[in-house]
C-alpha cells in the first residue's frame, strides 16, 4: 500500500502567515493552481481512496487533485489553535502575551486559549488514523489531502518519531510525499 499526502493548497491565511486552525477557509487563487499544476504530477498515480479533513480548504484541494471517492473525517481537521486562530505570530504576541510566551515555553502541553493542547490533537489524530488504516492496507493507493500539522502528526506516528520532532517534518504546498508502506518509509518528500 502506498500512502501519497498532500497538504491542501494555499489560502489567504497562509499567505498572511496567520493561524487558520479550523477557521473554514477556502483556496486563494495560488491555492487552486497549485492543487492543478500538482494534478498533472499525480496522473501516474490511480487513487482507490482519497481521505480528507471536512473543511474546505482540503474538500476544495482534494477535488482539483482526484474525482475519485473521498472520506471526510472531522477528525483530521487542523488543530484548533482558539483564540489565536485569525492572527499573526505577531498580533498573537501582543493581544494575547501571557498566553503566547506560556505557548512558546511549553508547545509540548500548553492548551491554546479556548482551544486544544498538542496531546490532545495528536491523540484525535493518531486515534482515528489507527482506526482506519487497517482498512487502507487493503488498497494499493490512498491519497490523504490534509493540514500540515494532521500530516506532521501522521508522520511521526508512521516513523515512530518523538513529538519533539514535530517540526522536523515538513509537507509543502503544491508536493506530495509518498509513504511506502512496504519499506515503512518515505520514498518520494515534497516533490
Amino acid at each position: 500500500m502506498q500512502l501519497i499526502f498532500v497538504r491542501h493548497g494555499e489560502t489567504d491565511c497562509n499567505a498572511l502567515k496567520k493561524y487558520c486552525g479550523q477557521m473554514d477557509v477556502a483556496l486563494n487563487d495560488n491555492g487552486i493552481r497549485q492543487m492543478k499544476r500538482l494534478q498533472e504530477r499525480l496522473t501516474n498515480y490511480s487513487f482507490d481512496l482519497v481521505v480528507t479533513s471536512d473543511l474546505m480548504r482540503v474538500i476544495q484541494s482534494a477535488a482539483l487533485l482526484s474525482n475519485r471517492k473521498t472520506i471526510r473525517f472531522p477528525a483530521f481537521n487542523e488543530m484548533n489553535f482558539g483564540d489565536f486562530e485569525g492572527y499573526t505570530y505577531q498580533e498573537i504576541s501582543t493581544k494575547f502575551p501571557v498566553a503566547w510566551d506560556d505557548y512558546c515555553s511549553n508547545w509540548q502541553i500548553a492548551p491554546f486559549p479556548n482551544g486544544e493542547s498538542f496531546p490532545v490533537f495528536y491523540e484525535r489524530v493518531i486515534a482515528t488514523f489507527k482506526a482506519e488504516w487497517e482498512n487502507w492496507q487493503k488498497l494499493d493507493t490512498v491519497l490523504f489531502v490534509g493540514h500540515l500539522g494532521v500530516l506532521r502528526a501522521i508522520a511521526l506516528f508512521l516513523q515512530d518519531q518523538k513529538i519533539a520532532q514535530f517540526w522536523d517534518v515538513d509537507f509543502k504546498q503544491g508536493c506530495y510525499s509518498l509513504w511506502d508502506n512496504k519499506s515503512q518509509r518515505f520514498l518520494i518528500s515534497n516533490q
